[in-house]
């Protein structure tokens, strides 16, 4: 196989039998108006495909009623996908408010952290996780030593149900670096609108760069497990609820407030997966939108050596949750096998079809690792977090008391 294939067409759109991508500058709509499996799908059939959503959300009774939700690393404030996404965030004056979690920050980095966000003019709120009254405040609920992007989006949650003006919360990563403004828009619109009324969302996009395809969690992982495991039980209803969803490892996703706050909140890297089968088993109205032509943020190394970091622990915990999801299907590994292998090859050649390098190396090295790991012990997920519903019932005013520590920690300028 060939290490890498330039791309002689990078301006052609090459139709065929795979399922291909648009290039880099095509912004119009995606291919089809497909629906397949439990979910709804909502495509960009026209070339202004945002703007029913844009003015829909721009009608203050609206727009106020959504917050942006942005879980981050303090890390990140140091890059420079997380500024580009501030100065976008900040042209959307419809926003009714903004919260920020922050991990890993000491002080004197929070308050560093915290500037980069002084310039948005909406209402803002910037939680410092790592603050020693937080901790406290865990304590108290039974609650220690949390950690990662699972207990940030708890917290932030706790923190907007203080909001009562919020109905609708919308969620992103803040590594992303193809970001634009009109994914708030696009993930809230299909909640606030009555005339479809969902009550979660998730966003999809296709996941490449000038170096090839990324996404390699989902296009060698996910796809071809929730594949083996619905061919060995093809009754299983959440396993094809499941495999409705174009990416279902998004970061993107919007959810009314109330049923955000009824959730007990996974702290593990199979969190996204987590999230979608309770969507289905508390019987959610539940749509999928397309955000972009590309999307891509950083990139996690495979890590073939070290179980504890990267995609290597992403992928297994992602694996346990897709076994606990698939209420105990089990697969034949040398199936498995033959799924990832496949998807390696459509990958490959749907690079191929669209100009785009394509790294064989690196692709079969991450399907050898995900094809061993569903022969290995899995390992054990810690403990849900509890909702904060079940929080405010045994001990009312928890969720006030959590704002009243955020708060304390803030001195910026926007309105609080």
């Amino acid at each position: 196989m060939d290490e890498a294939i330039e791309n002689p067409t990078s301006d052609t759109f090459v139709t065929g039998a795979l399922v291909v991508y648009r290039m880099r500058d095509d912004r119009n709509s995606m291919a089809d108006f497909h629906q397949n499996g439990t979910i709804t799908t909502l495509h960009r059939l026209t070339g202004d495909h945002n703007l029913e959503a844009l003015s829909y959300v721009k009608q203050e009774k609206h727009g106020q009623a959504i917050a942006l939700v942005l879980p981050c690393l303090v890390s990140e404030c140091e890059g420079t996908a997380l500024p580009r996404i501030v100065d976008e965030i900040s042209k959307l004056d419809w926003l009714g408010r903004i919260i920020v979690g922050i991990d890993g920050a000491s002080a004197e980095s929070f308050n560093s952290a915290r500037e980069i966000f002084a310039k948005l003019p909406q209402n803002k709120t910037i939680v410092w996780n790592d603050d020693p009254a937080m901790k406290a405040f865990d304590s108290t609920l039974g609650i220690e030593n949390i950690s990662g992007k699972g207990s940030n989006l708890w917290r932030c949650i706790g923190v907007a149900t203080n909001f009562q003006e919020i109905s609708t919360l919308v969620f992103h990563d803040a590594d992303v670096t193809t970001y634009d403004g009109s994914f708030v828009a696009k993930l809230a619109h299909p909640i606030i609108d009555s005339r479809m009324g969902f009550n979660f969302v998730k966003g999809f996009y296709p996941r490449f760069d000038n170096n090839g395809f990324n996404g390699r969690l989902t296009r060698l992982l996910v796809n071809p497990l929730l594949e083996s495991l619905s061919a060995a039980d093809p009754g299983n209803d959440q396993l094809r609820f499941l495999q409705a969803f174009r990416y279902p490892l998004a970061g993107e996703f919007a959810i009314e407030r109330s049923l955000a706050a009824s959730l007990p909140m996974p702290v593990h890297w199979g969190v996204d997966i987590a999230m979608l089968s309770t969507m289905r088993t508390r019987g959610c109205r539940v749509a999928q939108t397309d955000l972009t032509d590309r999307y891509d943020h950083k990139h996690q190394s495979l890590s073939t050596e070290d179980p504890n970091t990267g995609l290597h622990r992403m992928a297994r915990e992602v694996i346990s949750t897709i076994f606990d999801a698939a209420g105990g299907s089990t697969i034949d590994p040398k199936v498995f096998k033959d799924n990832i292998d496949n998807a390696v090859i459509a990958n490959r050649v749907n690079a191929i079809s669209n100009g785009l390098p394509s790294n064989s190396a690196q692709e079969e090295a991450a399907a050898k690792l995900f094809a061993s790991l569903v022969q290995e012990p899995l390992p054990s997920l810690p403990n849900d977090l509890p909702s904060w519903e079940v929080i405010q019932s045994e001990a009312p005013g928890r969720c006030a008391d959590l704002l009243s520590i955020v708060e304390s920690q803030s001195i910026s300028e926007g309105r609080i």
